[in-house]
């Protein structure tokens, strides 16, 4: 049995000795991937809000898809792994004192065959250390994509890195981070911050008390070779937990967001053409402990605003350069979010905005219309688990963005398809009429045996404008008129 192991069985049975006889008569405790939550899962309220799919989300509220397994996942990455052109999901696991105890924290690859996820994962990394995030990235630059894992926990674990191939990472890790103080790795950002054309990787960090602070590490790339011992740091330390990039100044370089914990401010240290300062150009001003930092231009003016997982969430508009609070959310149950992401959702053109709470297990998706975003959530999903991760991608193949939520519990991760919107005239089927719907319509009607092969999540029937029941030379006006419009 692994050292780790050891210890968390050696704990269990101390705790076991120290309570009861009875197993089941143990609370249930749940401990977050950065150690700063812990909850009693038999002692959670229950969340009697309504969950309902209003327009233009397009989510249902059953999961299509869910795993079987018992895990803490502390981050969850979507993309082709293999290169057969399907999306598959990377799933990093994290152990901590939860009870019952977690026996099995590897990370875990499902591939997608043909549109859909496998039962099991038939990659199981070959190293298993705490995975507090994970990120997709071709960092040696061979033309594959690498999997990131940003590692950390009580054993204060190294980052490493799986390289990629063309069947897919290798099970084992190909680079290893040296940091110059053991540090507990938080999350991480795979970006070309330097603009030399290959991708950099930044970690935020933690320790234990009575120093639980660390600096933030950047890992330059050097043609392809990233470097295992972090030339930039911040000069400040803090407990830290999310970042990201994004051009706050108007100045062409990407500046660094980072979301700090309790006692400390979150904060954006500025990129001067390609170097990274040291100390903070602009603060919160407030310590609130905050869980993640996403850029996004939610009201499409040209300059990216900062969203920070507070509780509750909150967005610091930018306008010209200057960041002021001016967005709550008010989701119906506040808990602090653990994970967040900014992505088009409803494809209407403008970035939504996602959000997980470790308490209570809550998903809520804030819609955003026409750059104005909804202080309340238009979809949530409640799971009995703990809620650490959010992602999105099309794993189906429908063109639309499938929505994946993680959870440290059984199951421990869950997918949602998305529903594409049923427009008529619509036959590429990404849930609008326009251009694009021309070829698929015309090969509709002069081969509809090669138009269902070619586009198996379509229906042909959208094609039939006159509704007489069949794809004809009678639609060809009425879809000409549609297409135009008024």
């Amino acid at each position: 049995m692994k050292p780790a192991r050891l210890l968390l069985a050696a704990a269990a049975i101390i705790l076991i000795s120290l309570t009861s006889d009875s197993r089941a008569e143990q609370p249930r405790i749940e401990v977050s991937p950065d150690g700063h939550t812990v909850i009693n899962l038999d002692e959670q309220p229950a969340d009697d809000a309504p969950n309902v799919r209003f327009n233009g989300v397009p989510y249902l509220l059953t999961p299509d898809w869910q795993n079987s397994l018992r895990r803490q996942v502390g981050g969850l990455a979507v993309g082709d792994l293999n290169g057969d052109g399907w999306a598959d999901l990377v799933v990093g696991c994290y152990t901590s004192n939860s009870f019952p105890p977690y026996n099995e924290w590897e990370n875990l690859i499902y591939y997608n065959v043909g549109g859909a996820l496998e039962a099991n994962p038939s990659w199981v990394s070959a190293d298993e250390r705490h995975t507090g995030d994970v990120l997709i990235a071709d960092i040696n630059r061979d033309g594959y994509p690498d999997v990131v894992s940003v590692n950390g926990g009580t054993a204060f674990a190294p980052s490493v890195i799986y390289h990629g191939s063309a069947t897919g990472p290798d099970i084992n890790p190909d680079w290893i981070s040296s940091t110059p103080q053991s540090t507990w790795g938080t999350a991480g950002a795979a970006f070309d911050f330097d603009h030399d054309g290959d991708i950099d990787l930044f970690t935020t960090n933690q320790f234990v008390s009575p120093t639980p602070t660390r600096p933030v590490y950047g890992f330059r790339n050097n043609g392809g070779v990233l470097e295992t011992t972090p030339s930039w740091q911040s000069s400040d330390v803090a407990i830290q937990n999310g970042l990201d990039f994004g051009d706050y100044d108007g100045d062409g370089w990407e500046d660094l967001a980072v979301a700090k914990w309790v006692n400390y401010q979150s904060c954006i240290y500025r990129n001067v053409a390609g170097a990274l300062q040291v100390f903070p150009i602009w603060s919160t001003s407030v310590t609130s402990g905050d869980r993640g930092a996403l850029f996004a231009d939610f009201d499409s003016n040209g300059w990216p605003d900062l969203t920070l997982g507070r509780s509750p969430t909150v967005m610091y508009r930018n306008n010209n350069g200057t960041l002021a609070h001016t967005w709550t959310s008010t989701p119906a149950v506040n808990s602090n979010p653990q994970d967040l992401r900014t992505f088009d959702f409803d494809r209407d053109g403008d970035e939504d905005l996602a959000e997980i709470q470790f308490g209570g297990g809550r998903v809520n998706l804030y819609l955003n219309t026409n750059g104005a975003l909804a202080t309340t959530p238009a979809w949530s999903w409640t799971s009995t688990a703990s809620g650490t991760a959010v992602a999105f991608g099309d794993i189906n193949g429908d063109q639309w963005p499938d929505l994946v939520v993680g959870y440290s519990g059984q199951p421990c991760v869950y997918v949602f398809y998305a529903r594409i919107p049923a427009v008529l005239g619509d036959m590429n089927c990404d849930g609008m009429l326009n251009a694009d719907d021309v070829p698929p319509f015309v090969q509709a009607l002069i081969d509809p045996v090669g138009y269902v092969a070619d586009h198996p999540q379509c229906d042909i029937n959208r094609g039939d404008i006159n509704s007489s029941t069949t794809v004809d030379g009678l639609d060809i006006d009425p879809f000409a008129a549609a297409l135009i419009g008024p």
